[in-house]
């Protein structure tokens, strides 16, 4: 495994700047670029023929001497042979590689969504760990007011002991919390620095607005669903290379024949030509099975096609589904149920003081007003982490509609 390199800045402005980062310094992003680079020169060079052959032969010398002129047929022959690829042969295996190409191209494309979209929901999912950590330090703080009033009635009979005892246990839960929301800020920074392959320190923003989330979306550009479709190209380009791979290459070749006997017409250079192919036994049997093979493979490739298509259609109902209940719950807390936990505690607690409200009314009114803030800002937070679940389903970025 590669070492993460060990340097160290602030990305304080944005997921989006984050994932630029990472899309330049990820390796196995590297690693799938150079796979396509590597693609694109065997392309480049899927139309060549096969190199000449030239031969020199010396041929029919008398085996007690091995001498030239010795015999009416010996002689130096020079050969040149060339392989002629069937009709379209080049063609297609020209036509293999540049579908390969773009499938290569299209896997890279999907790969580099899908760590956009990891690095947009770790993001805000260490945004959201870092404002309930403030939450609940601030819920800690008061606490310890409560603490304060109920120990002051306390000490003068007003108040039991099992009041002070609970307040206590809620203040060590919090504190405990804390070390929790340490952890998870821990693990998801490190999350991030294997995304960037770099030992990072992130800041995110202090707050958590609500997106709405869109009345539409559009599937088409998801690299992986044109991966698929490219897939099928790739069997297909595969079954019309195993057909024309079929048919019986054919070489032409010319030789020269220098020749040195004793008579005249010994000495009488020779020239010939030839054709020669092969008797297609096996290799039609062999091509006739990758080609069956292939077009197999290509209606395999067709059913995945559908298969994702219709994942990517259920992903999008539940991630719009959670996106929608997010948003909706993240105002109504906002505007509504938050103000009015605020306003109860805040009147118990006066009720409280004066003797006309009881330690359990005051501890629920606590209570409720802590769960309610955590759960605004992870409804908050969920409507972001569900535009990046949709932007990895469709390959399309929604717009940060509040």
């Amino acid at each position: 495994m590669t070492p993460l390199l060990f340097l160290s800045f602030a990305l304080a402005q944005s997921p989006d700047e984050l994932s630029e980062r990472a899309l330049a310094a990820n390796p196995s992003l590297e690693a799938l670029r150079l796979r396509t680079e590597e693609l694109q020169h065997l392309a480049s060079v899927a139309d060549t023929w096969p190199d000449p052959m030239l031969g020199l032969e010396y041929s029919n010398v008398r085996v007690d001497s091995f001498g030239l002129g010795d015999h009416p047929m010996s002689g130096l022959q020079f050969k040149a042979t060339q392989g002629l690829p069937t009709p379209g042969l080049n063609q297609a295996r020209e036509d293999l590689a540049l579908e390969q190409v773009e499938l290569s191209e299209h896997a890279l494309a999907e790969a580099e969504l899908q760590l956009e979209v990891l690095v947009h929901t770790t993001w805000w999912r260490l945004a959201l760990v870092r404002e309930l950590q403030q939450v609940t330090q601030e819920h800690l703080e008061r606490t310890e007011d409560l603490l304060a009033a109920v120990r002051a009635r306390y000490e003068v009979g007003e108040a039991g002991q099992s009041a002070l005892l609970r307040l206590s246990l809620l203040r060590d839960q919090l504190e405990d919390e804390l070390g929790d929301f340490q952890r998870s800020e821990a693990e998801l920074t490190a999350a991030l620095s294997r995304a960037l392959s770099a030992s990072i320190s992130v800041e995110t923003s202090t707050e958590l607005k609500v997106l709405s989330a869109p009345q539409q979306v559009d599937s088409s550009s998801r690299p992986a669903l044109t991966a698929a479709h490219q897939q099928v190209a790739v069997h297909r380009a595969s079954a019309e290379l195993a057909r024309v791979d079929g048919r019986p290459d054919l070489s032409i070749w010319a030789g020269y024949r220098v020749r040195t006997g004793e008579s005249a017409m010994d000495q009488v250079d020779l020239a010939s030509v030839g054709v020669g192919m092969p008797i297609p036994v096996g290799s039609r049997k062999r091509s006739q099975a990758q080609e069956a093979a292939a077009h197999s493979a290509a209606s395999g490739a067709e059913a995945g096609v559908l298969a994702l298509e219709d994942g990517i259609a259920a992903g999008l109902e539940v991630a719009l589904a959670r996106w929608g209940r997010a948003a909706e719950k993240a105002r109504t807390y906002e505007t509504g149920l938050l103000p009015q936990a605020e306003a109860v505690l805040t009147t118990t607690l006066s009720d409280y003081q004066v003797g006309r409200a009881d330690f359990a009314s005051l501890y629920d009114a606590e209570i409720v007003l802590l769960q309610l803030e955590r759960a605004r800002l992870m409804a908050a937070a969920e409507t972001h982490i569900q535009r990046a679940q949709v932007a990895g389903l469709t390959g399309t970025w929604a717009e940060e509609t509040p």
